[in-house]
């Protein structure tokens, strides 16, 4: 009966404002105008349910049996392309209720693609926890005067957490021979905040079908008075717009207005963007893979790169937090300090709280923080700095991106900084001051042995450094001042010069040759299994152009290998001496270590002994709420097994024993040493033997 009703409103709203229904369902009659699919294929699931409609008595799912699986990607399209070239006026109509995982890890995408899948538009984004069943309407205007065009809802998820999905019902899209509907305007704004030191230009996509009338920008200063620009041109439906430059550390929050040519002047506008003023210091990818806690005491940093010639006047700091329905945050006590030694030092402003903006809503919101009432301590900063926090009471938390690549995060754990292996989301807005007008060192890295040019070479003068590009070439602009400059590169001898005078704006050519070290394997070990079997073990050299092993019993050459392991089997009885080198190309090292091994007899078969120690790995990954950890010892030892968390902390060890030669395996629980059930995130499992010792990751989800 309901369904009939809501077929009825349909019809005499049609009938009232002269709209013809181009395409309707409400899922009682199967799936037969949509295409229905899933990357990977296997987890195409979706159907309908009786358990969940808006009108009775079905409704369409992806996951009818539940939650919805990871790492999947779920469309439902429809499945014949829609006519709207002689419609001046569309729109999508549906119901719907959804659970998605929030926090900027699964989305759900309605799309709209004007040429049969060609090319999709976004229409709308959705993810965390819905109301209920809610009425959704969409205008379509910006497709019409398009005979193929499709609409598709897209679900995207993560390796992490699975939730319920979506539910779509009464799905109805019409068509007007009245354009009453704005101008789509396609603009995605800047991320985070993110604005220049100039003027800011950018560009909108405006799409109407009776054209555009007018198009401005709307914007206000720091929340004041709205100011109205017109776009400055525009190139087909491509329109162009400026916001002057005022001062570093405003915010503009902006928008942008559209009128059609329409006889009604239908308007339209997108939502706010917002950005700040001035050049943003950025070490991250803004890439959200997880989040880390800071539990009282404890607080973390990010360095912010100050070159030589250029001083900083410090405006404002963004540190992104998270929150979701389980995690809260505190308030958190935000610094400045300047550097001592690569880690933070003194404070430059007296600390102060700063409350995260995170909500519910938005889960990982940069916290924005005004600095420009320190302006008298923040001005002209010469060196590097870092910005970052430390908590006094309960609990923050932040994103991250894992593994990190610009090694400028550390963590303080209340008595000392460590460098982090992940990039934390804090950010700082700032003006460039030209200072000191630098010098420079330069000049090329090369083999003394082969002429070859070493990429990767580190060279340093003092504080300042920079590594060689595939050409052997490096450059360091530096302030005047006299310097010790340095090279480094595994495998090779060290080189140093002191007393290098450099003068402002002199450039000082230093071309360096590095001496290949040739260095040999180290720590060769055997072991015996029984008879004539001997399997030897040796440690990787340290240096660059490694290419395999020469293996020597006796003085002479039995095989060469490009593994750090030799097993060789039916050995005949005697007393040998071994010795391996590594080559380098045509170059050959010095012998390691040898070893004395006496061979007597026959013995067990070399198929039925474990070729190596070695950490296998666990079971499922990511898991909830077991795992599987196995294990393999090539002899007797004593074994620990020990997990860690993201901050290094124990959480439980596993095995702490004495273990003979073999496979092994031991389940892991998710629960720490109170057999306390641990909280999602990634974790770390070491495995430590007489002689083996190695770290890998796992992570849960619930």
């Amino acid at each position: 009966m309901k369904k009939m009703f809501t077929l009825l409103l349909s019809l005499v709203a049609c009938y009232m404002f002269g709209q013809t229904i181009v395409f309707e369902d409400n899922f009682e009659s199967g799936l037969t105008q949509w295409v229905l699919a899933a990357t990977p294929a296997g987890n195409n699931t979706w159907d309908t349910v009786t358990s969940q409609y808006n009108s009775p008595t079905h409704s369409l799912t992806e996951s009818p049996a539940g939650d919805y699986a990871a790492n999947t990607t779920y469309t439902a399209t429809i499945a014949s392309p829609l006519d709207f070239s002689t419609a001046l006026q569309a729109e999508l109509n549906f119901w719907m209720k959804y659970d998605i995982e929030g926090g900027l890890f699964d989305f759900l995408y309605i799309d709209a693609s004007p040429n049969n899948g060609a090319s999709w538009v976004n229409l709308a984004t959705y993810y965390g926890v819905g109301s209920d069943w809610t009425e959704y309407d969409m205008s379509l205007g910006g497709l019409v005067g398009n005979s193929q065009v499709l609409i598709r809802w897209q679900l995207v998820t993560d390796p992490g957490v699975q939730m319920n999905g979506i539910y779509l019902d009464d799905v109805v899209i019409t068509t007007s021979d009245t354009d009453n509907t704005p101008p789509l305007i396609l603009y995605d704004g800047p991320e985070f905040y993110e604005g220049i030191d100039v003027d800011f230009e950018f560009e909108a996509e405006l799409i109407d079908i009776s054209g555009i009338a007018s198009a401005d920008v709307v914007y206000t200063i720091d929340g004041g008075t709205e100011i109205t620009l017109p776009a400055t041109g525009n190139n087909g439906n491509f329109y162009y717009f400026t916001i002057p430059f005022t001062n570093y550390g405003d915010q503009i929050d902006f928008k942008i207005v559209a009128v059609d040519s329409s006889p009604q002047s239908n308007e339209g506008e997108t939502s706010i963007s917002s950005y700040i003023n001035g050049h943003h210091l950025i070490y991250d990818n803004a890439q959200v893979d997880f989040f880390i806690p800071f539990e009282a005491g404890e607080g973390a940093a990010v360095k912010m790169n100050n070159p030589a010639g250029t001083d900083y006047n410090l405006y404002f700091a963004l540190i992104r937090n998270y929150i979701d329905a389980t995690l809260s945050n505190a308030n958190m006590e935000f610094h400045v300090w300047d550097d001592n030694n690569g880690v933070p030092g003194n404070d430059l402003i007296t600390p102060f709280m700063v409350t995260p903006e995170a909500t519910l809503e938005n889960s990982t919101l940069m916290t924005r923080i005004d600095l420009r009432p320190f302006a008298a301590q923040l001005t002209d900063i010469q060196d590097d700095f870092y910005i970052g926090f430390t908590v006094p009471v309960d609990i923050v938390h932040c994103t991250l991106t894992s593994p990190g690549a610009f090694n400028n995060s550390l963590l303080w754990d209340g008595t000392n900084w460590t460098q982090y292996d992940g990039d934390l989301h804090f950010r700082s807005v700032v003006e460039l001051i030209e200072g000191i007008v630098p010098g420079t060192i330069e000049g090329s890295i090369t083999d003394t042995d082969t002429g070859i040019p070493i990429e990767g070479a580190i060279v340093t003068a003092d504080s300042y450094s920079a590594t060689t590009n595939a050409s052997g070439e490096y450059s360091i602009d530096v302030d005047p001042g006299t310097y010790t400059v340095t090279c480094e590169f595994g495998g090779y001898e060290t080189y140093e010069q002191t007393d290098v005078e450099v003068n402002s704006g002199e450039v000082i050519v230093i071309d360096i040759f590095l001496q290949h070290l040739y260095n040999p394997p180290g720590n060769l070990t055997y072991h015996q299994f029984t008879s004539p079997n001997v399997l030897l073990q040796w440690q990787i050299p340290v240096g660059p152009g490694l290419t395999n092993y020469n293996v020597y019993r006796n003085g002479t050459l039995i095989i060469t290998v490009p593994t750090t392991n030799y097993f060789d089997t039916n050995v005949p009885p005697g007393v040998y001496i071994y010795y391996v080198t590594a080559m380098y190309g045509s170059y050959e090292s010095l012998p390691s270590n040898e070893v004395e091994v006496t061979v007597t007899g026959s013995g067990t078969d070399p198929e039925n002994i474990p070729f190596v120690t070695n950490l296998e790995g666990n079971y499922p990954n990511p898991f909830n709420p077991t795992t599987t950890i196995k294990y393999s010892l090539i002899e007797n030892s004593k074994v620990e097994l020990t997990i860690y968390n993201l901050k290094g902390q124990k959480v439980k060890q596993l095995i702490k024993n004495q273990l003979s030669t073999g496979q092994h395996s031991v389940v892991w629980n998710g629960r720490d040493e109170n057999n306390k059930q641990v909280a999602s995130g990634v974790y770390f499992y070491k495995l430590k033997t007489e002689n083996y010792e190695k770290i890998k990751k796992m992570i849960l989800i619930k």
